[in-house]
């Protein structure tokens, strides 16, 4: 596609999908990225590995016009945030978003994340607790991604991958089926204005997650959760979401049909209606 045709319907394909950035420093004197939208009760939305917050686009255009107020958070290394060779942790990704809701003064937010956006969220539950948090929806990602005995819900065949060399690799698509065009227009529009994610500094991040067990995590909430999951996700079974949701007090799960792991991209209708479902239920 040329350049001049993109920007032919860029105008059209991107109408209300455009976001603002603001920048906070935090403790450890990384600017972070975030997009604040509507006004309301507060979601703050983080994406998966590698990915830029904008992705949630449909969603944030959906929140905003039923009343909430919906916050895009660029976690470090991702999208408009600077690139650290440091704090590549979910530990550390938790403590920025902690930094992220105090910087804003936010009280009782909704938490969203997709993949290891999720991640970053049970980090922050596992060091903060949920006295803050409202509730929380996880998009697509299992608590455990090493299958083991007692866990069959992460990723496929795990037990034979060899992670340290997995970025260097060829990875399945996330998508079930091809992207709406639309999708993948805005999803072009976005990463041509951004700076190429850095699979090699990140990589002790992308370790960590796949190490990471957010079971005794989950076990300790009492406030609402729900666990979205794609029918089809190249990443892992469906049946995560369930497993995940019985670990809960006031967990909940839904499996999304047609779609991957990118489930807020490829079903975005049904995402957003059982987003916001969830939401008001609560």
């Amino acid at each position: 596609m040329t350049t001049n045709l993109l920007l032919t319907l860029q105008p059209y394909f991107l109408r209300g999908a455009t976001m603002d950035f603001h920048y906070f420093t935090t403790d450890d004197q990384v600017k972070l990225a975030y997009s604040v939208q509507g006004t309301g009760i507060p979601i703050v939305f983080l994406a998966g590995y590698g990915a830029p917050g904008e992705l949630w686009f449909s969603q944030v255009q959906a929140c905003v016009k039923a009343g909430f107020q919906a916050i895009v958070f660029d976690r470090r290394s991702h999208g408009n945030s600077e690139n650290p060779a440091f704090g590549q942790s979910m530990q550390r990704h938790g403590q920025d978003l902690y930094q992220l809701i105090q910087h804003l003064g936010l009280v009782k937010p909704i938490l969203v994340g997709q993949s290891m956006g999720a991640s970053a969220v049970f980090s922050y539950l596992k060091q903060y607790g949920e006295e803050n948090v409202s509730s929380v929806i996880d998009v697509d990602q299992t608590p455990k991604i090493l299958n083991d005995d007692n866990w069959k819900h992460g990723m496929y065949n795990s037990e034979k991958i060899d992670f340290e060399n997995y970025l260097n690799q060829k990875h399945p698509s996330p998508f079930y089926k091809r992207v709406p065009f639309n999708v993948l227009f805005r999803m072009l529009m976005i990463n041509r204005k951004l700076s190429k994610f850095d699979f090699v500094s990140t990589k002790p991040l992308f370790l960590d997650h796949i190490h990471s067990d957010w079971r005794q995590t989950l076990e300790k909430l009492t406030i609402p959760i729900l666990f979205l999951a794609g029918a089809h996700s190249p990443m892992w079974p469906a049946s995560h979401a369930e497993a995940a949701a019985k670990l809960c007090s006031n967990g909940k799960y839904y499996i999304v049909e047609k779609a991957g792991h990118a489930v807020n991209l490829e079903q975005s209708k049904a995402s957003n209606q059982e987003i916001l479902r969830f939401i008001r239920s609560i």
